[in-house]
C-alpha cells in the first residue's frame, strides 16, 4: 500500500520521486517491496497523453537503464514501463537519445529486455536500431531481433535478413527468410525471389506469407515459384490452392488437371476451391468431365458441387443418384438437397426414399427435408395427396419433417384414404406436427380404425402429441377420459398409451382399469402397472389392490407392489409407509405380508414403528416385525455413517442414485465401513455396479460387530458377480456395524459401486 504521503509527495514534484525511488527501483526483486513499482505505475497512467510529463518519464527511466547498479528484475520492470511510454509518446528524431537500448540489444542477456521496450512502439527510428543490432549480434541474440523485426515488418530489415539468408546456422537463416515474408515489401519480395525453388522449407514458407499481402502479379510469381519448384508437397500444394483464387481465368483448368492427376495432396485442395471459386465456367467444366474420375473423385467432385448451391450442377448430379457405385450415390443424394429445389428434384429424392436401399433412403429422406425451391413444399403436398401409389408415404413423412402446417388438413383427410400404408403414414405424420385438435382425432382415428397397425399408429400419434404438451395436472386428460368412459375392449386398446405417458395420472387411471369386474382388463391394468417405469406405480398398484373386484386381481396387485419397492428402490420418502400401510390392510398372503414388512424395515418415520408393532402380533410375521422394527429404530437415530478407501465419489454409496458411484482401484486392500448407529440385524447386501457391471470385488469378506476396530471372524466372504453382488447374510447377524472389504487384487478393473443396499 503506498502511503499517503508518499503519493502526495509524487503529485508535487516528479524530480523528488526520482531521488528517493531510485534505489527502491535499483534494488527490486520479485518478492520484495513493490511500493515504487506501483508509484511509478501510478505516475505513467496519471501522464496520460501529456507531452512534457512523457518526455520526463522516458528521461528518467532512460537514465535508470544507463545505471550498472539494477538487479535483472527492476531492468525488467524499467524496460516494460519504458516501452508503454514510447508507445504512446513515439520517439525522437535523433537515435541518440535512445543509447541505452541500443547497447541492450547487444547484450546477450539484456537483449530481449531491450526488446520489451521497443515492441510495443512502430516507429523507424527503432526498426533501425533493431536491424543495425542484428547485423552485430549472432546466436539467440540475432534470432530474437529478426523476430522483432518480422513482427514489426520493419522495412529496415530487409538488408540485413537478406544477407543472412544463405547463412550456415539454420535458424539463423529460417528467422531471415520469415523476417522478409512477414515484410513483404518489394525489396523483401526481391532478396526472396533471387532465391529460385528448390530451396529450403523456411524460405518457401516465407514466399507463401509474402504472397498473401503482394499485389497479385506478384503474388502469382511466387506461388509460381513455389508450386514448380518446392520439395515440400504440401507448400506446393498451398500455393496452388492460393493460385486458383488469384487467377480465376484459368482457375478451372487447373482444378481439372489436379482431378486428373494421382496426387490427393493436390486434390483436396482443387476439391477445396471448387466451392468459392469465382472461375464462370467451372461448373459446366467439372460436369462434362465427371465421368471420367474415379469413383473417390467422383463422390468427391459431387459433394463440393453441391455446396457451390448451382442449378446448372443438378442435372449431372441428379443422374448420378443412380450409380452403380454407394459412394457415388451418397454424395449426389446428399448434393440434391443442398442444390435449388425444383419438382422433379423432389419426386427423384421421394423416388429413392420409397425404392432405394435403406442407406439412400435415409440420405434422401434428409435431403429432401432440407430441399428449398418455389415448387418443393406444393410438389410435396401434391405427391402427398395423389402421387403414385409407392411414393405418396415418402411425401407424406416428408409433411412431418419440413413441419408444413399447410399439410394439416391433407393430412387429417388421408384417414380416408384406401391405401393403409398411406393412412398410416398420416396418422404418424399427423403425431409429429399436430396440436391438440389433431389428438383428439387421432385417438377417434384410433378407435374407429380395423387394422392393428393402424390402431398402434395412430395412438402412439397420440402420445407423441400429449407428451410435447407442457407438464401439468391437465396433461394427457384427453386419453384418461376417453378410457374411463370405454368399455372393456375399447379402454384395453388404449391402454399401451399410459405407460408412455407415464406419471401419477396416467398410473391413476391404470388403477381405475384395474378396479373393473372384467378379469382380462383388470389384469391387463395390473401388467401395464407391473412395467410402470417411476415410483407413481407403487400409490397406483395400492389402489388396485383396494379397488379390486376380485381377490385374484387384488392379491397379484399387492405382488407387483412389493417387487415395484424393489425394482424402483430409492431412499424412503414420507407416505412410503403409509402404502405399505395400505397394502397390508388388504394383503392376504402369508408370503406376501411377510414381504410387505420386511419393505417396512427400509423406513425411518414414526408410521413405520406403528406398523410394525401391530405386525409383532401375528405370529406367521412376528419374527420379520422385530428384525424391521430395530432396522427402523436404528433409522430414527439418523442416516447411517458411511466411510470407505480413498478413492471417487464415497458420498454416493447410499445416495439413493445410481448415477452416482464410488469407484477405487482394485489392490486388495479396500473397504466400506457403514455405521448404524446402534446394534441392528442385517440379512442381506447388494452392490450395485449399475453402468460398471464388471467391477465388483475381486473377493469380498464381511464382518458385522459391536466394534469396528476388532471385526472379528468374517461372516459371509465370496466372488463378486456381475451388475450386482448380492451377499446373504447367516440367519441371526446383528451388530452396529458393517464392514465390506476386498482381499484380492485385481489390476485391469477397479472396484465399483453404484449403491449399497441393506436389508
Amino acid at each position: 500500500m503506498i502511503r499517503p504521503f508518499f503519493v502526495s509527495v509524487l503529485a508535487l514534484a516528479g524530480t523528488a520521486f526520482a531521488a528517493e525511488s531510485a534505489p527502491a527501483i535499483a534494488s527490486l526483486t520479485y518478492s520484495g517491496e513493490q511500493t515504487a513499482v506501483e508509484a511509478l505505475d501510478q505516475r505513467i497512467n496519471a501522464a496520460g497523453q501529456d507531452k512534457a510529463k512523457l518526455d520526463a518519464l522516458e528521461s528518467e527511466l532512460l537514465g535508470l537503464l544507463r545505471r550498472n547498479d539494477l538487479t535483472f528484475t527492476a531492468k525488467q520492470t524499467v524496460a516494460q514501463r519504458l516501452g508503454w511510454v514510447l508507445a504512446v509518446n513515439g520517439a525522437k528524431a535523433n537515435a541518440s537519445a535512445y543509447k541505452p537500448l541500443a547497447a541492450m540489444l547487444l547484450d546477450e542477456r539484456d537483449s530481449e529486455l531491450a526488446r520489451l521496450a521497443l515492441d510495443p512502439t512502430r516507429d523507424t527510428v527503432f526498426d533501425q536500431m533493431l536491424a543495425d543490432a542484428a547485423g552485430k549480434t549472432s546466436g539467440r541474440t540475432r534470432l530474437g531481433i529478426l523476430d522483432s523485426l518480422a513482427r514489426r515488418r520493419a522495412a529496415a530489415g530487409v538488408a540485413v535478413a537478406a544477407g543472412l539468408l544463405a547463412n550456415a546456422d539454420a535458424a539463423t537463416a529460417a528467422a531471415a527468410a520469415r523476417t522478409l515474408g512477414e515484410i513483404a515489401s518489394e525489396a523483401a519480395v526481391a532478396a526472396l525471389q533471387a532465391r529460385p525453388e528448390p530451396t529450403t522449407s523456411a524460405i518457401a514458407a516465407a514466399k507463401l506469407a509474402a504472397a498473401r499481402r503482394v499485389a497479385p502479379a506478384t503474388a502469382i510469381a511466387l506461388l509460381r515459384d513455389v508450386e514448380n519448384g518446392a520439395t515440400d508437397t504440401v507448400q506446393r500444394a498451398t500455393a496452388f490452392r492460393s493460385s486458383l483464387d488469384l487467377e480465376p481465368a484459368r482457375a478451372a483448368e487447373r482444378i481439372v488437371a489436379a482431378l486428373d492427376g494421382k496426387d490427393w495432396t493436390f486434390k483436396q485442395q482443387a476439391l477445396e476451391a471448387i466451392h468459392a471459386s469465382a472461375a464462370a465456367n467451372l461448373v459446366t467444366t467439372l460436369t462434362t468431365r465427371l465421368p471420367a474420375w474415379d469413383n473417390a473423385t467422383q463422390a468427391a467432385v459431387i459433394a463440393a458441387l453441391g455446396r457451390r448451391h448451382e442449378a446448372a450442377a443438378t442435372a449431372t448430379i441428379a443422374s448420378a443418384t443412380g450409380s452403380a457405385d454407394p459412394e457415388i450415390r451418397a454424395a449426389a443424394i446428399t448434393a440434391l438437397g443442398e442444390l435449388p429445389g425444383t419438382a422433379e428434384t423432389a419426386a427423384q429424392l421421394a423416388g429413392v426414399i420409397a425404392e432405394g436401399e435403406m442407406a439412400d433412403a435415409k440420405l434422401a429422406r434428409q435431403s429432401l427435408a432440407r430441399l428449398n425451391g418455389p415448387a418443393v413444399d406444393a410438389t410435396i403436398l401434391t405427391g402427398a395427396e395423389r402421387g403414385a401409389k409407392e411414393i405418396r408415404p415418402a411425401f407424406i413423412e416428408q409433411i412431418a419433417l419440413r413441419n408444413s402446417a399447410a399439410g394439416l388438413p391433407l393430412l387429417a383427410r388421408l384417414r380416408q384414404d384406401a391405401d393403409p400404408k398411406v393412412r398410416n403414414a398420416a396418422a404418424a405424420a399427423l403425431g409429429e406436427i399436430g396440436g391438440e385438435a389433431e389428438a383428439k382425432l387421432l385417438l377417434e382415428w384410433s378407435l374407429a380404425a380395423t387394422d392393428a397397425d393402424e390402431q398402434s399408429r395412430a395412438l402412439r400419434s397420440v402420445v407423441n402429441i400429449v407428451l410435447r404438451e407442457p407438464v401439468s395436472a391437465q396433461r394427457g386428460t384427453l386419453v384418461f377420459n376417453a378410457i374411463d368412459r370405454a368399455d372393456d375392449a375399447t379402454a384395453n386398446r388404449l391402454l399401451p398409451a399410459l405407460g408412455r405417458i407415464g406419471g401419477e395420472s396416467a398410473a391413476a387411471c391404470a388403477a381405475r382399469l384395474a378396479g373393473r369386474a372384467d378379469a382380462k382388463t383388470a389384469d391387463a391394468a395390473i401388467a401395464a402397472l407391473a412395467r410402470w417405469p417411476d415410483a407413481a406405480a407403487i400409490a397406483a398398484l395400492a389402489t388396485a389392490a383396494e379397488k379390486a373386484t376380485s381377490p385374484a386381481t387384488s392379491a397379484r396387485a399387492v405382488d407387483e407392489a412389493v417387487k415395484a419397492f424393489d425394482r424402483l428402490r430409492a431412499p424412503w420418502q414420507r407416505g412410503d409407509s403409509e402404502l405399505v400401510g395400505r397394502l397390508l390392510a388388504v394383503a392376504k398372503s402369508g408370503s406376501a405380508r411377510k414381504k410387505l414388512v420386511q419393505v417396512l424395515g427400509r423406513a425411518n418415520d414414526a408410521e413405520a414403528v406403528k406398523l410394525l408393532g401391530q405386525a409383532k402380533a401375528e405370529n406367521a410375521v412376528a419374527g420379520d416385525a422385530a428384525y424391521a422394527l430395530e432396522a427402523v429404530q436404528a433409522a430414527l437415530l439418523g442416516a447411517p455413517k458411511v466411510k470407505a478407501s480413498p478413492g471417487n465419489g464415497s458420498g454416493g454409496l447410499m445416495d439413493g442414485k445410481t448415477t452416482t458411484r464410488w469407484t477405487v482401484p482394485s489392490l486388495g486392500e479396500e473397504s466400506i465401513e457403514v455405521d448404524f448407529r446402534q446394534t441392528r440385524g442385517l440379512r442381506q447386501i447388494t452392490l450395485d455396479q449399475t453402468a460398471r457391471a464388471a467391477e465388483f470385488p475381486e473377493h469380498y469378506e464381511v464382518y458385522v460387530t459391536d466394534d469396528a476396530a476388532a471385526p472379528g471372524k468374517a461372516v459371509a466372504s465370496g466372488t463378486g458377480q456381475r451388475n450386482r453382488t448380492i451377499i446373504s447374510l447367516p440367519a441371526g447377524t446383528r451388530g452396529r456395524y458393517l464392514i465390506i472389504r476386498n482381499t484380492a487384487e485385481r489390476r485391469d478393473t477397479p472396484w465399483t459401486v453404484a449403491e449399497l443396499l441393506i436389508d
